[in-house]
């Protein structure tokens, strides 16, 4: 948090636990092995973080915003805002991670014991990042993360 932040709304109690309590994803990481191709921890905002998993991977993918997990606390912000503050903000410490379609049986069994809720967000395709509203048009999101500085 920085001086100047603007709460979410509610007591942002939740949030303030989350960010200074994180719960570190080891055990589905654990979980993951011999599914998952690819995997990331997602510590400075999913955009940056998936754009590193990306880069490396040389693919691309397209996100389907309404499947993203959302703090309800984030409700009460615009949409640039709530989407900035979901994807951009940092500190999230959940894992984001690729599963190819021949391991879906595999994740639909995991998606049963695992300590965390799995959620399908997307797809990945050659190149680019897409964020995709229900509506099928396109969030224009900034390329930058969590500034540590």
């Amino acid at each position: 948090m920085r001086a100047g932040d603007e709460s979410a709304g509610g007591s942002g109690e939740a949030c303030l636990q989350r960010l200074l309590r994180p719960q570190p994803r080891v055990a589905t990481g654990l979980l993951l092995q011999g599914i998952a191709s690819a995997a990331i921890d997602i510590s400075d905002g999913m955009a940056a973080d998936l754009m590193h998993l990306l880069n490396a991977s040389g693919t691309g993918a397209v996100i389907h915003l309404e499947s993203i997990p959302v703090d309800p606390e984030l409700a009460t912000l615009d949409e640039e805002e709530y989407w900035r503050m979901a994807l951009c903000a940092g500190d999230d410490y959940e894992l984001c991670f690729t599963v190819p379609a021949g391991r879906q049986a595999a994740i639909d069994k995991l998606k049963a014991v695992s300590p965390v809720r799995i959620s399908h967000i997307g797809a990945i395709t050659s190149a680019g990042l897409s964020w995709r509203r229900a509506d099928g048009s396109e969030l224009q999101l900034p390329a930058n993360g969590y500034r540590h500085f």
